[in-house]
């Protein structure tokens, strides 16, 4: 495994990374608030056939960034520029929910760079609902602190069969991964972003995995943008939620990469 950190020429900009694995590299980006622990059984399924590429976002986790906002489109040449700092010329890139917007606007920014796509949990425009709801628990966690934050994302983005079956347990595992005020700068960067319109531009293989239990992001989110995206196919994940486990979408992800070579 390697960690580092990318530095951009005027040092404004300090994006935290690790790499680990062999093979085709693969990029996962995370959601609003996330930062790369995140993904840290997906990476231990994937490290096995790629070179897994994790990175934190502005606003979150150890990543520096310039003060004031910031857009997705920033957070998607993010990417490239990390990509030129481990000298990646294309890859693979998986995105989940805000991380699936950052896929979106990278592989219309930078097409050369994009192997295959994968949606995960994600949507063309955030639904209204959602935005509402979590304008509300930035607001908590700003007056309560991150652990507020985390349950209450948490009821959101897990499946009601997650929490049946942590019934009258302890919930949480005591991290506080969310930077608040980062957290709020990442939701105005989601509410000004729609890629209606642009979306059907996307030419490269894409993958669209959603869960059948989604209330962040109904799953009528992810259809509507898979049919607008032509080279494009959807996974539907019965009893899943927002949150999806690597035994969920690893080995579709897997076939689907598996295919596109072959083609």
């Amino acid at each position: 495994m390697r960690e580092g950190t990318m530095v951009t020429g005027e040092g404004d900009l300090r994006i935290h990374y690790k790499v680990s694995g062999d093979g085709e590299p693969l990029v996962l980006i995370t959601g609003l608030g996330g930062d790369m622990l995140f993904w840290r059984s997906a990476v231990r399924a994937l490290e096995v056939d790629f070179k897994v590429i994790v990175f934190d976002n502005r606003g979150s986790g150890s990543t520096q960034y310039p003060a004031g906002g910031f857009s997705v489109s920033d957070m998607a040449d993010d990417v490239a520029l990390l990509l030129d700092h481990l000298d990646v010329r294309s890859s693979h890139v998986l995105g989940w929910s805000m991380g699936g917007n950052i896929a979106q606007e990278f592989a219309l920014r930078h097409p050369h760079r994009v192997r295959t796509l994968c949606l995960a949990s994600t949507y063309m425009r955030r639904p209204s609902r959602s935005s509402f709801a979590i304008g509300r628990i930035i607001d908590a966690g700003r007056k309560l602190g991150g652990d507020a934050v985390m349950s209450l994302m948490n009821a959101l983005c897990m499946s009601e069969a997650y929490y049946q079956e942590r019934e009258g347990k302890v919930n949480g595992n005591g991290r506080q991964v969310y930077d608040i005020e980062g957290m709020a700068l990442q939701k105005a960067a989601l509410d000004a972003y729609d890629i209606n319109g642009r979306i059907g531009s996307i030419s490269v293989p894409t993958l669209v995995i959603h869960g059948e239990d989604d209330i962040m992001v109904p799953i009528r989110f992810g259809e509507e943008m898979a049919e607008c995206i032509e080279a494009s196919e959807m996974v539907r994940v019965p009893g899943a939620g927002h949150i999806l486990r690597p035994e969920d979408y690893v080995e579709g992800l897997r076939d689907f990469i598996g295919r596109q070579r072959q083609d």
